[in-house]
């Protein structure tokens, strides 16, 4: 070897062990500062004096003293823990609590206590790293736990199961995203509860303010709440839904009186009642929104939505879905108003809405015939209006007793019988459109849950009919291996459900007309509104809009890349737009499927006229509308006349075979009549309502 090259090579051998010895040095300075094992118990607990907090441990040694479940995975316990105690100052703070780190190399839990260790803890958490960013899947963190001034907090870090053991570095600092946006292109939502707790029922009284100065423009937190300013009644909502971090609420516009205050907010017709839908489940922030626009657009009531910012106690919470809450309304399930004395003749027959979903033996009513799928196991259908402690007797009968006469006549041996079988009392469009939109969006709960159906007077129709949709959250998903590449149907789902679902689409399909007329429908759709250019278009246009609010949604709630909520099999992209991507390459996978294996044959119908009623079936969305009526045929479109209701002409106009308009609905109010005239000189009424 030449002199220089030894003289090189020395001198490299040297620096590498003064990085040797600093990096040492360091590792020791660590250790020594954060090497500060948590206490056996809350008496003796490991005492933090400020934060931010850093601290390293081994529950190996310890004992097991502290025990709680947690909603994500329950605990099998056993495991030792340690526990460490904050007391906090004159002021609240929101804290993120994580043992996230490499060095944590055991599958632990997080509890924290608030001033003892006994009772439910106010915080509790088992796998929140889940993440590409993390090498060990089954570490813990708490994010944005509110501390309250001068209280005493004790953290204790548990193990999943006696096995559960081992080293972790525990994380403590002030939690970020909690800031009240400066500006938004989203509307605003801000919630001040003057020191109360919002809880799952009842309702409590909130100052409720929304922001939105249109479309493009920007909302300031300061600007004047210019679609909804006064009091609102506010509770935790849902199922599943209420366990994840990002709550749902649910929203009761109200007077100063504390009595149902009628509003109309973002143009959707007058109400009170609302929902806020979170998003913590849906990192597209669009499954529920491309459902209920798809379910409009087939010509059915849908709830109406508007993505928004909400702001509580001048903490910021996300992104959420601002939407209707599906009740009985002129503007919303549209049928007859049914009051308590109304038990007999025409009167008695409607309206009314029922469902599929949880209940209890005061509220439902228990259906004569099983599904296939659960033989064994009771069906259940839920009042949902009138509510179970407003109907009456007569009216619990009369509505059992027309589903107990369509379900005899779905099971009988004539079900297919266009008079004996089940024609005569259900909307056969209806439930083809909700088959299609749910299996579409391959929803488990449009099945076997939040699965709704309604019934009008008979002198106006005496049919049952499908709808609205609804809780999607779980949809558009891979939940395990079966369902790769969008294959499956979830109509015959027959996993594991508390909530057992009628086999009525069991049943429905083994009836050939029936098929025969959903698979005209879902190929016709799929040339329109189930078009991938149609679908990626308007999964386009949110993103698009959310761009810049997304960004804060996620420094509030760290959960791309991550497996949270509804568990999923495959890559959890790590931004935004990877969502995205993933929610449109689902889609593709899913309508090649369905295209494959959806089941009739078009071209062979031909009952009761339903060929020609097929290619000449015409829908006008939204309705009711407010600002344009869109107006979709399968047949060109000649001309369009439209009456009020004393039967005067108020608007006319022709055209040349298009099969889209849009019309300008601003000058219209109330209640129309609009005739369609068709290239095969059929004619299509269709009822309008604008406002």
């Amino acid at each position: 070897m030449k002199k220089g090259c030894l003289y090189l090579q020395s001198t490299r051998n040297y620096i590498s062990f003064l990085r040797l010895t600093f990096t040492t040095f360091l590792l020791l300075i660590y250790f020594s500062i954060f090497n500060q094992s948590g206490g056996e118990t809350c008496a003796s607990a490991t005492l933090i004096n400020s934060i931010p907090y850093v601290a390293t441990g081994s529950t190996i040694s310890a004992s097991d003293d502290y025990f709680a479940s947690c909603d994500d995975y329950p605990n099998q316990g056993g495991a030792n823990d340690l526990v460490y105690a904050y007391t906090n100052g004159s002021n609240s703070i929101y804290v993120d609590i994580s043992l996230c780190e490499d060095i944590t190399d055991y599958d632990c839990q997080l509890y924290l206590f608030e001033n003892s260790c006994l009772g439910n803890p106010v915080g509790c958490q088992e796998d929140g790293c889940q993440s590409p960013n993390y090498s060990a899947p089954y570490n813990s963190r708490l994010m944005a736990q509110l501390l309250q001034p001068n209280t005493t907090y004790y953290i204790v870090i548990d193990g999943f199961s006696a096995s559960s053991n081992g080293n972790y570095q525990l994380n403590i600092s002030e939690s970020v995203g909690l800031n009240v946006p400066d500006s938004s292109k989203l509307p605003l939502v801000l919630i001040q509860t003057n020191g109360a707790e919002i809880v799952d029922e009842p309702k409590i009284n909130v100052d409720f303010k929304i922001i939105d100065n249109g479309f493009g423009n920007f909302n300031y937190p300061y600007d004047p709440a210019n679609q909804y300013d006064g009091i609102a009644g506010v509770e935790i909502r849902g199922s599943y839904s209420a366990t994840l971090p990002q709550k749902p609420f649910g929203i009761e516009t109200r007077d100063a009186l504390g009595e149902n205050n009628n509003v109309s907010i973002f143009g959707m017709p007058d109400e009170n009642d609302w929902i806020l839908l979170a998003n913590y489940n849906d990192k597209t922030f669009m499954r529920n929104i491309l459902s209920f626009d798809l379910f409009a657009k087939m010509g059915h009531y849908a709830p109406r939505t508007e993505l928004c910012e909400v702001v509580i106690n001048d903490i910021y919470n996300g992104i959420y879905v601002f939407t209707e809450k599906i009740k009985r309304d002129n503007g919303r399930v549209d049928i007859a108003k049914l009051d308590f004395d109304d038990n007999l003749g025409d009167s008695l027959t409607g309206g009314y809405i029922f469902k599929v979903d949880y209940w209890n033996w005061d509220d439902s009513w228990a259906s004569d015939y099983t599904n296939p799928n659960f033989p064994n196991d009771e069906v259940r259908y839920v009042y949902n209006y009138p509510k179970s402690e407003d109907i009456t007797t007569s009216q619990q009968d009369y509505i059992q007793n027309i589903v107990s006469d369509f379900e005899d006549a779905l099971w009988g041996v004539n079900f297919t019988d266009s008079v004996l079988g089940y024609r005569p009392y259900i909307n056969t469009l209806s439930f083809i459109d909700y088959f299609i939109v749910n299996e579409f969006a391959r929803n488990v709960d449009g099945f076997k849950k939040s699965r709704n159906f309604f019934k009008d007077k008979d002198s106006k129709d005496p049919l049952i009919y499908a709808g609205p949709v609804w809780d999607f959250d779980w949809a558009y998903k891979d939940h395990d291996a079966s369902m790769l590449g969008g294959s499956g149907w979830r109509h015959d789902y027959a996993g594991p459900t508390d909530v057992k679902p009628p086999g009525w689409y069991i049943r429905l399909l083994q009836d050939s007309s029936f098929t025969n007329e959903l698979s005209c429908r879902y190929f016709n759709l799929r040339n329109t509104i189930l078009d991938t250019n149609s679908l990626f278009s308007f999964v386009d246009s949110i993103a698009s809009l959310v761009d810049v609010a997304q960004q804060r949604h996620y420094v509030r709630w760290p959960i791309l890349g991550i497996n949270v909520g509804t568990p999923e099999i495959g890559f959890q992209p790590l931004t935004y737009q990877g969502e995205v991507n993933k929610f449109k390459n689902w889609i593709i996978d899913r309508l090649d499927w369905l295209d494959i294996n959806m089941p009739g044959n078009c071209p062979n119908v031909g009952i009761d006229g339903f060929q020609s009623e097929v290619s000449s079936y015409l829908v006008a969305y939204p309705n009711p509308c407010r600002d344009v009526l869109s107006i979709y045929s399968e047949k060109s479109i000649e001309k369009i006349e439209i009456y009020d209701l004393r039967g005067a002409l108020v608007f006319v106009k022709e055209y040349f075979h298009e099969q889209l308009i849009d019309l300008d609905a601003t000058n219209f109010n109330g209640i129309y009549n609009v005739k369609v005239f068709l290239e095969n000189d059929a004619v299509v009424n269709k009822k309008l309502v604008s406002y």
